[in-house]
């Protein structure tokens, strides 16, 4: 199941956590996000994100800095693909934030049910 942003994402949570970890506009980042909660969409073989119980953000790595501007409100999604609906951690996904921020799970990134069973590498 390929898991989308929709309009009850709750995106302005993902905003949030990533400025209580200091994540500033412009800046591209290696992080955790613990907590995604992803559901199935009625009447799609898609999922639906939710970032409403999402933990704390940990930046592991900062790739490129940031201009300390105030993050954009858009999220976009791409490469996040579970096997069922529940909460997942993402390790490692690639976070940016110009023009809109940008959540990739690509080929470094790791999703986690939160029951700690490991899904696998996601591309």
């Amino acid at each position: 199941m390929e898991a989308r942003i929709t309009a009850m994402s709750q995106q302005f949570k993902l905003k949030q956590r990533l400025e209580e970890a200091q994540v500033s506009h412009g800046q591209q980042v290696r992080a955790d996000l613990p907590n995604v909660r992803v559901s199935a969409l009625a009447g799609s073989p898609d999922g639906q994100t939710f970032f409403c119980t999402m933990g704390p953000i940990r930046v592991r790595r900062v790739l490129s800095p940031g201009d300390h501007l105030p993050l954009p409100a858009d999220v976009t999604l791409e490469g996040l693909n579970v096997p069922f609906p529940g909460t997942y951690d993402i390790v490692n996904a690639l976070v940016s934030s110009n023009g809109d921020i940008r959540l990739v799970v690509d080929d470094r990134t790791w999703v986690f049910p939160v029951t700690g069973r490991a899904v696998g590498m996601t591309v």
